[in-house]
């Protein structure tokens, strides 16, 4: 007995290798809510995979996708297509097999099990591409081996992860992708690549923006270089909007949601001048300055800012409006390669993480229940084994749960927690604070584990509360 508790210790303690069995088992914590919940977004992101090539052979072609789209609303299906064309060039490559099988028959595909979960499957690729990268650019930045490969843990077990893709099912993984590969060529400061990749993330989501002009100045310092630059990290999304008559009824519809954005990522206001004064605007043209007056020294001093950047200009974005459950994913990697990178405060980093993200995701769950409801999880898999609560009037609603044990009433104070405890994070990893060492000490299995397990069953609680109803209708 004591031999094998030995061995335990050991292994919590002293061991640092991460065994493939590890990996399968992070999959299969993923792998449930993943196939067990279908939000409505998720549900008109499959339509779009199949609305691709419903222009193409029911339409007038590739070109007229977003009219096609706005008939197809006309007529009750989905919703108007808001995305940059890039966004749908790659849900329609994947949407393929949907169009064969389901669409090209005139069947709806969301009707199906088997086909939501292919159109959902969408984000698993992307998924394990910024895994490959999180672990690329800890690799860049010197770690060894095995640290990194707790770095892509770390971010493959987050609890952002969880919410953007097992139970939001949105499409920011996709442009991550290119954004992970432009800060990898910014740190190996390979320019054109940096270039190059993030004028193809641009148009997927505008963060991607966000981050490249701080990186940009703070690299940069003449001011035609930077203005040229500017214009090139937009070339992918001109010439795709040059595409499309700015008239049609579908680009309307774009054009205005993409207005409704704008007004919501400025809604916020600081009490400066006549009180009109943007709070994201403020803070992102801050960082800007910071990084345009800043002059790095050395290689190993551009690299802590690679990091630090983009986690202090994805900071200032999350704690200065009203963001959507997915978005917070842009925090993600940010995060995880700092949990490893600064051995100095991975314990702090780790604790503030943890609980800052399990204290945001509450406050979603109070605040946007209809983001992760139990109605989600219909004709998906939990459906499949353990029956519907169809037989209740009124079903116990994930709404009902945040009210019951008071995470409505308390719901300020949890997004007050994750202000502070992510103001925390940027603060004590400054880069004149970071020192990554190999021999720090610390444990990190043990840590990784109770934040794994901790963020998988906070991602879990809507799924056990379909459950529950499922139980109730039984006695029922």
């Amino acid at each position: 007995m004591k031999d094998k508790m030995k061995r335990i210790t050991v292994f919590f303690t002293e061991n640092q290798k991460l065994y493939k069995w590890e990996w399968v088992l992070l999959a299969l914590l993923i792998f449930l809510p993943f196939v067990s919940c279908f939000y409505g977004d998720t549900n008109v992101i499959v339509l779009y995979e199949n609305h691709f090539w419903g222009a193409i052979f029911q339409g007038d072609g590739i070109l007229s996708y977003y009219d096609y789209v706005y008939d197809q609303v006309q007529n009750g299906l989905g919703i108007y297509a808001t995305y940059d064309f890039p966004m749908y060039l790659i849900l329609g490559v994947w949407g393929l097999p949907l169009w064969i099988f389901w669409g090209s028959k005139g069947e709806v595909p969301t009707m199906f099990f088997k086909a939501r979960l292919y159109g959902k499957c969408v984000y698993l690729i992307p998924l394990a591409i910024t895994v490959f990268l999180v672990y690329k650019i800890c690799r860049e930045l010197k770690m060894s081996k095995e640290r990194a490969m707790w770095g892509a843990f770390l971010y493959e077990s987050s609890m952002m992860v969880y919410v953007a893709i097992c139970l939001n099912g949105q499409t920011d993984i996709i442009g991550m992708v290119f954004i992970l590969l432009g800060l990898w060529a910014y740190i190996k400061d390979e320019r054109i690549k940096f270039l190059v990749f993030f004028s193809l993330a641009v148009p997927f989501k505008q963060y991607a923006l966000f981050l490249f002009v701080p990186l940009l100045v703070l690299r940069e310092k003449k001011i035609w270089n930077i203005i040229l630059n500017a214009i090139g990290s937009l070339s992918v999304l001109i010439v795709s909007n040059l595409l499309f008559d700015p008239l049609s009824p579908g680009i309307e519809r774009k054009k205005i949601f993409e207005l409704e954005i704008f007004n919501r990522l400025m809604a916020n206001r600081l009490p400066l001048l006549d009180g009109s004064v943007p709070t994201p605007v403020v803070l992102l043209l801050a960082v800007c300055v910071f990084c345009f007056l800043k002059e790095v020294r050395d290689e190993e001093e551009r690299k802590r800012y690679a990091v630090f950047i983009p986690l202090l200009t994805m900071g200032c974005m999350f704690i200065s409006f009203e963001s959507s459950s997915y978005w917070y994913l842009h925090l993600a990697p940010y995060l995880s390669i700092m949990l490893v990178y600064n051995t100095k405060r991975t314990r702090h980093n780790l604790l503030f993480e943890t609980v800052a993200m399990i204290c945001l995701t509450l406050a979603n769950y109070a605040s946007r229940p209809w983001a992760f409801e139990v109605y989600a999880y219909c004709g998906m898999l939990l459906e499949k084994l353990f029956g519907n609560y169809n037989a209740l009037e009124t079903p116990f609603y994930l709404e009902n749960f945040c009210q019951k044990i008071g995470i409505t009433k308390y719901c300020g104070a949890f997004f007050s927690t994750y202000v502070v405890l992510l103001m925390s994070i940027i603060f004590i990893n400054r880069p004149s604070q970071i020192r990554s060492e190999e021999d720090a000490g610390f444990p990190m299995r043990g840590y990784a584990y109770l934040r794994m397990f901790a963020n998988a069953a906070v991602a879990y609680i809507p799924g056990l509360l379909y459950l529950y109803n499922v139980y109730l209708a039984g006695k029922v």
